[in-house]
């Protein structure tokens, strides 16, 4: 019987064989392993990009004070008499009161209000006489010193007065060490005067009657009586009554936190665009002891071309007025954003949180600063 071999296998090419599929095998796994990657990555960027669109929806529903700020009521005749009846102090000598009202005399559309040993506050309105002004035009801070160069606080403390002088006009600068106040002016609305070449909006005004000292002069002296030796911190009632003639509001209430106070604020319309205000040393203004800025509010956006007249050095801090609560409202996210720019001026040397050392009396320029990205 013959016996029939089976064909002999090339061992070599089962080897190559298997090789080759092995390889086609592996390789096809790492191609369906990428292509299941692929897959799900894919799936993962169609999963991810609604739950991306819903976030961008969250923070756009989070973007709170899209919404004009409200518009302010000018002040009436009644809040003018009220505001004149307050600031009742009278630092200037008897001579320089050349207006006289009803009420008492006054110095040519001024009335001041001592807040410290060393400085007042006062307003300047439209009319010689304060009793018939229907107009503010300006916010102003004093501080006691004498007419040189080393006495001047500071570039904003543009006029010198002197406290006791044979008139008002005379009292306008004066000689070399004369005793007087350095003052800063703030105007409150477009206002034309004759010391400008034209009309200026609401600002810091460095050009308010400038005085300049003499070039290198020295001293500076703050010991010195007032001529109604009434020099001090405003007393409680003083401050009750100033805080119920502030009662304008502009914040949504989620911000007014302190016994129905923004902290520390008080506010008060001057016209439908501007308001001026008080910043106290409590959170509750009803408890505070001192004053410790006088300072005014534009309208506007959270943009650099909304801060009022460029001065971005002086308008340092913008708060929204819609806010979950009032450190919530400082700076804004976006230039859409409505508020308020605020300049805050000192009325006495402060020490706050965001100072690098004690700042001085004047435009505080580190208050707060809230920088607009470009």
């Amino acid at each position: 019987m013959t016996i029939e071999r089976s064909p002999t296998i090339d061992r070599r090419r089962v080897i190559q064989a298997l090789g080759a599929g092995g390889v086609l095998a592996l390789a096809g796994c790492v191609g369906d392993e990428e292509a299941a990657e692929e897959d799900d990555e894919e799936t993962m960027d169609d999963e991810d990009e609604p739950a991306e669109e819903e976030e961008e929806e969250e923070e756009d529903e989070e973007l709170a004070s899209l919404e004009e700020t409200p518009q302010g009521e000018p002040l009436s005749e009644e809040d003018i008499q009220a505001l004149v009846a307050a600031f009742d102090d009278q630092p200037m000598s008897e001579e320089q009161h050349e207006i006289e009202g009803e009420e008492r005399s006054y110095t040519p559309r001024h009335v001041w209000k001592w807040v410290s040993d060393e400085t007042l506050i006062g307003l300047h309105f439209d009319d010689p006489n304060p009793e018939e002004a229907t107009a503010l035009d300006y916010i102003t801070v004093g501080q006691k010193g004498l007419f040189t160069e080393e006495s001047q606080p500071d570039e904003e403390f543009s006029h010198f007065h002197q406290h006791t002088a044979e008139g008002w006009e005379a009292g306008h600068g004066g000689e070399t060490g004369d005793e007087g106040y350095w003052l800063t002016h703030m105007a409150v609305r477009e206002i034309e005067y004759p010391f400008h070449d034209e009309p200026i909006d609401p600002q810091v005004d460095y050009g308010f009657m400038p005085t300049p000292p003499e070039e290198g002069s020295e001293g500076h002296d703050v010991a010195w009586e007032a001529p109604d030796d009434g020099e001090g911190d405003l007393s409680d009632d003083d401050r009750d009554q100033l805080i119920e003639l502030f009662d304008g509001e502009w914040t949504n209430e989620d911000q007014q936190e302190a016994n129905g106070y923004t902290p520390s604020h008080v506010w008060k319309w001057i016209t439908e665009e501007t308001l001026m205000f008080l910043h106290w040393d409590e959170p509750n203004p009803e408890e505070a002891e001192n004053l410790l800025y006088f300072g005014i509010g534009e309208r506007g956006q959270f943009t650099s071309d909304d801060i009022p007249a460029g001065q971005e050095d002086d308008f340092t801090h913008f708060h929204k007025h819609e806010a979950d609560g009032w450190e919530a409202g400082h700076g804004g996210q976006d230039p859409e954003q409505h508020g308020m720019w605020l300049v805050h001026h000192a009325v006495r040397e402060l020490e706050m949180p965001f100072h690098d050392e004690p700042t001085n009396v004047g435009i505080d320029r580190e208050f707060m600063p809230t920088p607009v990205e470009e």
